[in-house]
């Protein structure tokens, strides 16, 4: 049995409209809330799902149980469908805190994080860089490689294009 602790993810960008009905039964499937109230249902997901692209917003759902703090059946299946998510796992027990950052089709960034959510860089990973023997311009973009995630979560928004990948 996994260990669970809190984790939430957020959705949001472009989501084809023939995949809601889909989309919102994987996220009921993880037993999820919002902000962290009652386990919410395929149409309550749904709901909350077109409420926020009504209002041009991204929509939030958390679970206090999740696996290891993440949601990986739907962080799969966002990520095959092109969906985008930011996910913050809490750190529990020997298990540091992690933010997914998913765009597209591409793998989602994981990087370690405080329990506010904010992306962490260890000291270590910097030092290396700075002892390296590149020159000073070439560290700058190499610690700053150590921190990209990629643009802003953007709000929902529905369209009717065809996913290549049922």
């Amino acid at each position: 049995m996994s260990d669970r602790f809190p984790g939430e993810i957020t959705i949001g960008g472009s989501i084809p409209s023939r995949l809601l009905d889909k989309l919102a039964g994987m996220i009921a499937s993880e037993g999820v809330s919002i902000d962290w109230q009652y386990t919410l249902d395929k149409a309550a997901v749904r709901k909350a799902i077109d409420a926020a692209a009504e209002h041009s917003e991204t929509v939030r759902f958390t679970d206090d149980e999740a696996s290891y703090g993440q949601f990986e059946d739907l962080e799969n299946w966002l990520t095959s469908h092109g969906i985008d998510f930011d996910r913050h796992s809490d750190a529990r027990y020997e298990y540091d805190g992690e933010n997914a950052h998913g765009r597209g089709r591409k793998r989602p960034i994981t990087m370690n994080s405080d329990q506010s959510g904010n992306d962490l860089v260890s000291a270590e990973e910097v030092h290396k860089v700075l002892a390296n023997q590149a020159p000073a311009d070439r560290k700058l973009t190499q610690i700053a490689k150590l921190a990209a995630v990629p643009p802003a979560l953007t709000p929902i928004v529905l369209t009717d294009r065809k996913d290549r990948h049922p």
